[in-house]
C-alpha cells in the first residue's frame, strides 16, 4: 500500500485523547452529554474592502472558548445574506435571518439594520483577533457554514477541526496548534493560559474576552461530546503528524466490488457503498507503548523512507523474530547490510515509534489466519482420509 501511494504521513486534525496521549479511531470514541460554555464574540473589522470599516464587528459563536486563542479565520457562506446591524456595541455583522433572535440573546433592545451584504462580498476581509491584536483573522467563504445555529459566521481554527483545516488549507492558513499532547495550552498562548488544560482555559478565555469588551453573550448548554472509551475522559480534535491510509486511488474499484456481491440482507449494500463513497483518509498511527509497529525508517534529513527494500527486510525480521524485534533493535540493525540512501549520506537512520491502529492490523491479518486455517484443514483431511461433507455445504 505504501509503495502504491496509499499510505502517507500528514498533519491533520484527528481525535486526540489528552488522557491517553494518543490519536483515536472513530470506533474508540464514545459520546456522553456534558455541559459546555457557549460564547458569542465580536471581532473588529481591520480591512473591510471599502464595504465595512473599523466601527464594524464580525460576530462568531463557539462551544469551545479554549480554541479562540488559535483563531486564524472566520468562515461565511457565499450565498447567505448578512446584516450590518447598528447597536450600542458597534455595528454587528450577523446572518440576516437571525438578527432579531441574536439581538434578544445579546440583550440589545435598540438596533437598526443598516445594510444587507452577500456573503461572497465579505471574502478576503480581515479582522483583528480580540485577544492578540497583532494577529489577523481572514474572512473566507465555505459551504460548511450553516444557518441553523450560531451567527452564520464560523470561528475557524485550522489546528482543531476538520472543516477548519480544509478551508484553512484552501486559503493558505497555517495549521496552528497551541495545545500539547496532554491537552495543555502552550507558552505561545501567553502567561495567562500557558500550562492550563483546555477545561481550565475556558473560564480564563471568557474573562479575558470580557475585559477586552469582545464578549457579547455567554451561556451553558448540554450537548453530546466525544470521550475516550478507555479512560472515559473528554477528547479534543487536534492536528498532529500521523500516518494515514487513503483509498482515493482505489475508491472506484472498491465500489465496483461492492456492487458485484450478493448482499444478505440487501440493505448492507447501500450501507457499505455509502461508507466507502464518503470515506475520508484513515489515521492508522497511534502513540502507544504497545501494538504492532509501523515499519518506517527516517533518513538523516527527517524524510520517511518509503523503500520496498526496507519493507521487505522488516517483514523478514518480523517473520523470524516477531514484531517486537522492531522495538528491541536499534535503527541501524533494521536495515540490510550495505544499504545506502540519498537521505542518509552518513548511514544514520531513526525508526518510527508510533504503533498501528489495532483496527487496521486486525482487519488485514485475517488473510494470514485464513491461509493457516485452510492449510490445517487440508492437513487434517489428508491425515484422516476421506471426509464426508453434506451436500450444499462449502469448505472455505
Amino acid at each position: 500500500m505504501a509503495v502504491d501511494g496509499l499510505i502517507y504521513q500528514g498533519l491533520k486534525p484527528v481525535y486526540w485523547s489528552p488522557s491517553s496521549e494518543t490519536a483515536l479511531a472513530e470506533a474508540e470514541v464514545e459520546y456522553k452529554d456534558v455541559t459546555s460554555p457557549t460564547i458569542y464574540v465580536k471581532f473588529q473589522v481591520k480591512d473591510g474592502k471599502s464595504i465595512l470599516d473599523e466601527n464594524d464587528y464580525f460576530v462568531i459563536w463557539t462551544t469551545t472558548p479554549w480554541t479562540i486563542p488559535s483563531n486564524l479565520g472566520i468562515s461565511v457562506h457565499p450565498r447567505f445574506e448578512y446584516a450590518r446591524v447598528k447597536t450600542d456595541q458597534g455595528n454587528l455583522i450577523v446572518l440576516s435571518t437571525m438578527v432579531e433572535e441574536l439581538m434578544q440573546r445579546f440583550g440589545i433592545e435598540n438596533y437598526e439594520v443598516l445594510q444587507i451584504i452577500p456573503g461572497k462580498d465579505l471574502e478576503y476581509m480581515t479582522a483583528t483577533h480580540p485577544l492578540y491584536p497583532e494577529v489577523e483573522s481572514l474572512v473566507m467563504v465555505g459551504e460548511h457554514v450553516t444557518d441553523d445555529s450560531g451567527t452564520g459566521l464560523v470561528h475557524t481554527a485550522p489546528g482543531f477541526g476538520m472543516d477548519d483545516f480544509m478551508i484553512g488549507r484552501k486559503y493558505g492558513l497555517p495549521v496552528f496548534v497551541n495545545v500539547d499532547a496532554q491537552g495543555r495550552m502552550m507558552d505561545v498562548c501567553g502567561p495567562r493560559l500557558a500550562g492550563k488544560t483546555v477545561d481550565e482555559a475556558n473560564p480564563i478565555v471568557i474573562d479575558w474576552l470580557t475585559e477586552k469588551g469582545a464578549l457579547l453573550s455567554r451561556e451553558d448548554i448540554v450537548h453530546s461530546y466525544p470521550h475516550d472509551w478507555r479512560t472515559k475522559k473528554p477528547i479534543i480534535f487536534r492536528a498532529t503528524t500521523q500516518w494515514f491510509a487513503s483509498i482515493d486511488k482505489i475508491r472506484d474499484q472498491l465500489l465496483d466490488q461492492i456492487h458485484s456481491i450478493s448482499w444478505v440482507p440487501a440493505w448492507g449494500e447501500d450501507r457499505m457503498n455509502n461508507m466507502i463513497a464518503d470515506r475520508a483518509d484513515w489515521c492508522i498511527s497511534r502513540q502507544r507503548a504497545w501494538g504492532v509497529p509501523i515499519p518506517i525508517l527516517y533518513g538523516e534529513d527527517g524524510t520517511p523512507l518509503m523503500d520496498p527494500v526496507l519493507f521487505d527486510y522488516a517483514a523478514k525480521l518480523i517473520g523470524e523474530y516477531g514484531s517486537n524485534v522492531w522495538f528491541e533493535r536499534d535503527a541501524k540493525d533494521l536495515v540490510p547490510e550495505g544499504y545506502t540512501n540519498e537521505h542518509s549520506p552518513n548511514g544514520l537512520f531513526t525508526k518510527e515509534t508510533d504503533t498501528m491502529d489495532v483496527w487496521f492490523d486486525s482487519g488485514s491479518s485475517h488473510t494470514g489466519a485464513m491461509k493457516n486455517a485452510a492449510s490445517a484443514i487440508r492437513q487434517t483431511c489428508t491425515l484422516k482420509g476421506p471426509t464426508s461433507i453434506a451436500a450444499g455445504s462449502t469448505l472455505l
